[in-house]
């Protein structure tokens, strides 16, 4: 406060100052404080209910200090709607991805409980395939020296074979089912010459079970080269035949029966001429199981 502004005790008998109001009494005035006009408006309408409302506050800037505690944060109305779809569509975001963790965590667990059960299974039953074999093949409706041809470079044939297969079951607590709907078929050089189907039946374990079926073929047109191929391989006593064999299956393991299960049996026997007394030379077989 600069020095003119300073005021200093006076006696009573002395004439006020200008600014300074005269008091009745004889209590001298010790001293005297200053507002300003900034701090005469920021004065509150509850203190001074005599203030004038007519009266326009003085122009200027303030600055108001609330606590961060009551400081609400709610959105314009321009913005309260996307507000209000940015909230739903988390709230979808996260029910989508609490389903999709709940699903997985499903699916592994029923896939764990699966793999533990098909592995106490094997331990239990120890399950092997079981083994085929061709044990005989009588062809007839092909004879070689008298066969009509058709055309001067194709024959026509219709054989017959009547084949015996050997079927064994070695698993000690597995039953086999052999369903309907079987189909073996006979090869020659990739030329299908005849087929048929097993009989259904039912494989009790530890058996062994033989099977004999009629393949049949009709008109099968064999060429020239084919004819002469024939020949050779019968002057030498070797004549490969190919075999494919597919037979749906169902598994009984104790009480239970599983779905239809494919077996895929591959053979290649080989007989020393193509007549009904034709004896087998040599013999493999393979076999593949479709579980689905």
């Amino acid at each position: 406060m600069m020095a003119s502004d300073q005021v200093y005790p006076r006696d009573a008998d002395s004439p006020p100052i200008s600014g300074e109001h005269s008091h009745s009494g004889s209590q001298p005035v010790t001293r005297m404080h200053r507002r300003t006009m900034s701090q005469d408006s920021l004065m509150s309408k509850e203190s001074y209910p005599y203030y004038d409302r007519s009266v326009a506050p003085p122009t200027g800037t303030y600055i108001v200090q609330v606590p961060k505690d009551q400081i609400y944060r709610v959105p314009p109305p321009e913005n309260a709607r996307k507000y209000q779809q940015y909230s739903s569509s988390k709230h979808r975001r996260n029910t989508c991805r609490c389903c999709i963790c709940t699903t997985l965590l499903i699916i592994l667990t029923l896939a764990f409980l699966i793999a533990v059960t098909g592995a106490v299974l094997y331990l239990v039953y120890r399950p092997k395939a079981p083994s085929y074999s061709v044990e005989s093949v009588s062809i007839k409706g092909i004879n070689l020296t008298s066969m009509t041809s058709s055309s001067s470079s194709a024959l026509t044939i219709s054989p017959a074979m009547d084949v015996t297969v050997r079927a064994e079951n070695g698993n000690g607590k597995i039953g086999i089912y052999y369903e309907k709907g079987s189909d073996l078929s006979v090869y020659h050089n990739g030329v299908r010459l005849c087929d048929g189907s097993l009989p259904a039946f039912h494989q009790p374990p530890r058996n062994v079970s033989v099977v004999s079926m009629v393949l049949v073929g009709s008109q099968i047109v064999l060429s020239s080269a084919a004819h002469q191929t024939w020949l050779t391989e019968q002057s030498r006593g070797r004549v490969p035949l190919d075999m494919n064999v597919k037979i749906p299956v169902k598994i009984k393991v104790g009480a239970v029966k599983t779905w239809t299960i494919t077996v895929k049996v591959t053979c290649v026997v080989t007989v020393n001429g193509l007549t009904a007394n034709a004896e087998i030379v040599s013999k493999t077989c393979d076999v593949s199981i479709k579980p689905w």
